[in-house]
């Protein structure tokens, strides 16, 4: 007689053990872009280099109240370089305003790059009113015709914006925002066509000159 074969029971834990880590590969390799990209904002910059990913037409109101129409609203423009803040914010926010105050003094500069704009969008439609945003501006001297500070016209907008764009705003429980602090760079056509970091501004503000008009 044949002996009757007995299974290990340590068949199915070691067996469970492999599916969990073939799944946890499988997730780990689709979040970091194969394994690319290791960090949220890593994967962010991939997916904008290696993708078409175009923005909607976005209506917002400036500082000075006014409607504007982004991204057609300057036909001279052939690129926005734009920043996500909100105006209480502490640091961040207040890197980024500084960071453009550089590049609108280049801009201004003879030989400086023609057709590209700023735009610093609010994303705390409750509170940045017109009077927030205004204090914005005055506080790091935006010109208007150069460095547009606006907001989303409405929350549907604001919502549609930052999903579209990969902007991650998380309220961090003390009446501010964590949030993406990276420089965009959007055609007049609304194409989000890179990402750049804060201390690469001259960089973003050559390559926007580069687009073609």
């Amino acid at each position: 007689m044949t002996p009757e074969r007995r299974s290990s029971p340590f068949l199915p834990t070691v067996a469970a053990i492999v599916l969990c880590l073939g799944a946890a590969f499988a997730a780990a390799s689709h979040l970091t872009l194969g394994f690319r990209a290791f960090t949220s904002e890593d994967a962010r910059r991939l997916r904008v280099a290696e993708s078409l990913v175009t923005l909607s037409p976005l209506r917002v109101v400036a500082s000075d109240g006014t409607p504007r129409d982004l991204w057609s609203a300057d036909p001279a423009a052939r690129a926005w370089l734009v920043t996500f803040v909100y105006t209480r914010c502490p640091s961040a926010c207040l890197a980024l305003g500084s960071e453009f105050q550089q590049l609108q003094e280049s801009l201004r500069a003879n030989g400086a790059p023609a057709g590209v704009r700023l735009a610093s969008l609010s994303f705390d439609r409750a509170r940045d009113t017109n009077d927030a945003l205004a204090g914005y501006a005055k506080r790091f001297r935006a010109d208007p015709s150069r460095w547009l500070v606006a907001v989303p016209e409405d929350d549907v907008s604001v919502t549609r914006l930052l999903r579209e764009a990969g902007v991650v705003v998380i309220d961090d429980g003390a009446g501010g925002y964590a949030h993406n602090a990276a420089i965009h760079v959007v055609t007049r056509s609304g194409r989000l066509v890179a990402l750049f970091d804060l201390d690469r501004h001259r960089e973003a503000l050559a390559f926007a000159a580069s687009l073609p008009p």
